[in-house]
């Protein structure tokens, strides 16, 4: 069941819930006929601000379709629903073939349109280190820097298609700084295999116009899964 504030908000319509993250947040969708709104509730910790979230989003909306928020509290964020499924729906799922290539393209299109230069937040890995406490040999001898802004978590849920399997929208963009690119092609890579079975890399990559770099793959995959570059678990 719904929780009293999803209740709240949906005022007698529809509402329910269509996503569980890892850390227990949980998004509910309101309304009906494709016109809807979302809610997010979750706790506040080092992957979810609320605050952080809405100033992106605010920043980031003049260049990329992206949620426009229509309320918000310490533990809550509610946005007008974008056009479109999560690409790991389940009929996107069944089709990799069409969502694996507009997954490369959208992430490259996000890239190459947001403004780095005018961009006031950050991704880097310094950051990364001392928000989610990981191991600081990180800062050690880091590859060289291709900046662009990134998503801040492009996994292949936070990306939107349309009935066509056109692209049509970023989600969660809570974490979105400026990084090197590699910062969202690693995790991007890494859920393809959870979301569409193994072998669909080169498929994404060469959506992207970019070829594999083994090295900051490697070193930004570490990055996202919160172990050092000896690959010791977390501290």
């Amino acid at each position: 069941m719904p929780p009293e504030l999803a209740l709240t908000i949906a005022r007698g319509r529809r509402c329910v819930p269509v996503w569980r993250n890892e850390n227990g947040g949980v998004t509910f969708a309101i309304g009906a006929d494709e016109e809807y709104e979302y809610l997010k509730i979750e706790t506040p910790g080092p992957d979810w601000d609320v605050a952080g979230e809405l100033a992106r989003l605010a920043w980031v909306s003049p260049f990329v379709p992206s949620p426009e928020p229509l309320g918000h509290g310490a533990t809550w964020l509610h946005t007008v629903g974008l056009p479109g499924t999560s690409a790991v729906a389940a009929q996107w799922r069944a089709r990799p073939e069409i969502a694996v290539p507009e997954l490369g393209g959208a992430l490259r299109h996000f890239h190459d349109t947001v403004p780095a230069q005018l961009c006031p937040f950050s991704w880097s890995v310094s950051d990364r280190v001392n928000r989610f406490g990981l191991a600081h040999t990180f800062l050690s001898d880091p590859p060289p820097l291709d900046l662009v802004v990134c998503h801040g978590d492009a996994c292949n849920p936070n990306f939107l298609l349309d009935a066509e399997g056109q692209f049509s929208g970023y989600v969660d963009l809570g974490s979105l700084g400026v990084a090197d690119r590699w910062a969202d092609l690693a995790p991007a890579l890494l859920s393809l295999g959870w979301n569409y079975g193994a072998g669909w890399e080169a498929t994404f990559l060469q959506a992207y116009g970019l070829a594999d770099d083994p090295l900051k793959r490697s070193y930004y995959t570490a990055l996202w899964n919160g172990v050092d570059t000896t690959l010791r678990p977390r501290s």
